[in-house]
């Protein structure tokens, strides 16, 4: 049963992590994170795997803090990093069961330096790492939903970074194409004028 209802609380993580990539305000990504990491939490407490879940639960203060000073619009302070390490390492250590669990104590290190960057596009990037990383933990511990749970979400980051792209690519295509009717309007007042 427990696995089961883990199963349905990943899915529901996905769901809300996957709107959270193709959102382009921060405030709102982080919305949708936050609420996704608490499913996520869910799903690994229940199938007991303690230092995730417990992680996905600091992961879950570190996104509310950092969702109060995007809120406030200011910037989120670099000691929360060695606070977060240093409570992620200490679950890591009380709660270690395999070495595999050395993958989620490094992992929402990374996922914190990742939220505190300020662009959006070099954190989509940033989150592809520790997304891999969980990919390969989800395989070793035969925790095969998570595995693909992450694997999608490292195709959903993918496919945010070439949509963002392409978004650039039309605003550049669009601007050009702007420059140039504005030169031959200003051109052909500006030869009236002469004339």
């Amino acid at each position: 049963m427990n696995f089961i209802i883990s199963q349905v609380m990943g899915g529901i993580a996905l769901i809300l992590v996957f709107i959270s990539y193709f959102l382009n305000n921060k405030i709102h990504f982080l919305i949708f994170y936050i609420i996704g990491n608490i499913f996520y939490a869910l799903s690994y407490i229940f199938i007991n795997a303690l230092v995730a879940g417990i992680n996905s639960c600091f992961s879950i203060i570190r996104c509310i803090i950092i969702y109060i000073y995007d809120m406030q619009e200011k910037k989120i302070p670099w000691f929360y990093l060695p606070i977060f390490s240093f409570l992620y390492i200490a679950v890591g250590i009380v709660f270690f069961e395999n070495y595999y669990d050395i993958i989620v104590m490094i992992t929402p290190i990374l996922f914190t330096l990742a939220m505190m960057m300020e662009n959006m596009e070099l954190l989509r990037y940033f989150m592809i790492i520790p997304n891999l990383m969980l990919v390969f933990y989800g395989i070793l511990n035969g925790v095969y939903t998570s595995a693909v749970l992450d694997f999608i979400e490292v195709i959903v980051i993918s496919i945010s970074i070439v949509s963002f792209y392409v978004g650039i690519m039309r605003k550049k295509h669009f601007d050009k194409e702007y420059e140039k009717s504005y030169k031959i309007i200003k051109n052909v007042l500006f030869k009236e004028r002469i004339n």
